[in-house]
């Protein structure tokens, strides 16, 4: 007999992640966003083939800046599941000394180099003008890398670090301030294109202090330190933030084979729509990226702890979440596709208009073939698959995209470029079934059927056991259930006694003094038997609450009060409590 945990602790926790990573994200979009809306309604449609030719340029920037941001969350999280949380605070200082040491090192290439770029992107379009409008921005750009660059990576770990309401605050603020900065620019100094790059920058600064502000806190997890600090570490967060890197390098690629086929076939008009397009469903792409994040990150963590049930739980609620999400945002998209180009470009050219409008329905419908890929390259970035995954973005970013429009472009000209762009999702959907398929040798039906794990990965169910617990009753079926199974494995009565008093007061205390009245709370206890071990972990999102301090603080002459607790710690070989993503994680081996 046995207890398995439901899945609201998985749920909460995706959802969490997402809805902080989403939040996060869309707020930084949002200000690429406004920044193309005030561009396409005041500077015209030159500044908007401007900035849709340098936006290779921008992405490469992100590229490098994503190999140590997006790695970071991923790392951290490994550790943390291992309950290492020093090991997480060496590869956070490190990751932020380097992030400084690049940022400078772009910000100087760029600031330099803008004129030569420029001209090296845009001196085809024959107009000095746009060649100018490029070298503006990529000057007034480069000052605002190193703040964004750290904004980025921060907002990455805010919510390891029980702070989830930073990240979005930092957006918001970046927002607010470019959004004022923008119209100051257009209304009231007039600075052209140098002068919309130059209120990105100071919008960035202003996130960057008010996410600063969170280290301020005592309570944190991360801490900056100088102590042990290994380059080596850098090179795990830099694999696992390859596919980030990959990700942005292949959209990169892509806008600039855009650009150069549309460009060759309709010109700068062409460019202009293309650039519409991608910049008014940069929210949805973002959305994409965030499902990504979430379950790489959660994925990251169950996998530190061995939990194949909690993988399977976590990719499941990814799915799912992903697939109504998206519906409902297709709909929407397909419906108001007219009005959103209208947002983003004003012009009396009425061809100009309908390609965009046409490009944001078409590209709508390649988002939505191609969602379940996000979660399920999560999911391999997660479990440490990284080839998979790198397979994965290459071909969905880059070689599935620029294939198809090539193929069409020159084959059916401009008008039939819209259809390339749903046939490219089509592609990127059997890739995500045929690379498990292959693997796993079964057609993926359910979402367990992605994931691709270790021979022998994690306990097996007869060593496992593992229950939910939301009130006492609950705890005190798992402790009677606890004391069962140890006997019915030959466990010696002693060891069975302790383990199940200890969940027992484990439990009770956790749902006393952890759970409020407001809200259900729910605790997971899960408890791994090996030959000569045990591994005891307990998972709830209640009020922070360490057991083992709150016993030692309150620590009776009555030799029966914690007992069981007193006799577990006083035996464990390690005993972790980490407060990560808003839940208490009790780790204690045996």
């Amino acid at each position: 007999m046995n207890y398995r945990t439901d899945d609201k602790l998985i749920k909460k926790m995706f959802r969490g992640i997402l809805l902080i990573t989403i939040m996060s994200i869309v707020s930084a979009v949002s200000c690429v966003m406004i920044d193309s809306i005030v561009t396409g309604q005041f500077l015209g449609v030159d500044a908007v083939t401007a900035a849709g030719l340098v936006n290779p340029v921008i992405m490469t920037c992100n590229l490098i800046g994503d190999l140590s941001g997006m790695g970071i969350g991923v790392v951290c999280a490994t550790y943390m599941g291992m309950a290492r949380r020093d090991r997480a605070n060496e590869v956070f200082s490190i990751v932020m000394i380097s992030t400084f040491i690049v940022g400078a090192l772009m910000s100087l290439t760029l600031f330099f180099f803008a004129p030569s770029i420029a001209q090296a992107l845009g001196g085809a379009t024959g107009s000095e003008a746009i060649v100018s409008m490029m070298a503006d921005y990529l000057r007034g750009f480069s000052f605002g890398l190193i703040p964004m660059r750290y904004v980025v990576t921060l907002v990455g770990v805010m919510m390891l670090d029980n702070d989830r309401n930073r990240g979005t605050m930092s957006m918001a603020s970046m927002l607010v301030a470019d959004i004022v900065f923008d119209l100051l620019n257009v209304l009231v100094f007039k600075g052209g294109m140098m002068g919309m790059a130059l209120a990105t920058s100071f919008s960035n600064v202003v996130g960057f202090i008010v996410i600063m502000l969170h280290f301020r806190k005592k309570d944190r997890i991360l801490h900056f330190t100088f102590k042990n600090l290994k380059m080596s570490d850098m090179k795990d967060v830099f694999l696992r933030g390859i596919p980030s890197g990959i990700s942005m390098g292949s959209q990169a690629l892509r806008t600039l084979c855009y650009n150069m086929i549309l460009g060759g076939i309709a010109g700068t008009g062409a460019i202009a729509s293309i650039t519409v397009g991608t910049g008014a469903l940069q929210i949805v792409l973002s959305i994409c990226v965030a499902f990504f994040i979430s379950t790489s990150t959660l994925s990251s963590l169950l996998f530190g702890e061995e939990d194949r049930n909690g993988l399977v739980k976590g990719l499941t609620t990814a799915v799912k979440t992903a697939l109504i999400v998206f519906a409902c945002i297709t709909l929407a998209v397909e419906i108001f596709a007219g009005p959103l180009a209208g947002l983003f470009i004003r012009t009396s050219d009425e061809v100009i208009m309908r390609q965009c409008t046409e490009f944001i329905r078409f590209m709508m419908a390649q988002y939505f073939l191609m969602i379940l890929s996000f979660p399920v390259g999560g999911s391999y970035q997660g479990t440490g698959h990284l080839a998979q995954n790198y397979i994965l973005d290459i071909l969905r970013e880059a070689v599935f995209p620029i294939a198809s429009v090539a193929a069409f472009a020159f084959t059916f000209g401009i008008s039939g470029v819209r259809f390339a762009f749903p046939v490219a999702g089509l592609l990127t959907l059997l890739i995500c079934l045929i690379i498990p398929m292959i693997i796993n040798k079964k057609f993926p039906v359910k979402a367990k059927d992605f994931l691709i794990l270790p021979q022998g990965f994690g306990a097996k169910p007869e060593n496992l056991f593992e229950a939910s617990m939301k009130s006492e009753e609950d705890v005190m079926n798992a402790s009677r259930m606890v004391r069962e199974i140890c006997k019915n494995k030959g466990l010696d009565s002693k060891i069975s006694n302790m383990l199940s008093l200890f969940v027992e007061e484990m439990g009770i205390n956790i749902v006393e003094h952890g759970f409020t009245d407001s809200e259900e709370g729910s605790a997971d206890l899960r408890i791994v038997f090996h030959e000569d071990s045990y591994v005891i972990r307990i998972r709830d999102d209640g009020k922070p609450f360490d057991p083992v301090d709150w016993y030692k603080k309150n620590e009776s002459d009555d030799p029966a009060v914690g007992l069981g607790i007193r006799m577990v710690t006083g035996m464990a070989k390690d005993v972790s409590y980490v407060r990560a993503m808003e839940m208490n994680n009790l780790i204690i081996k045996l």
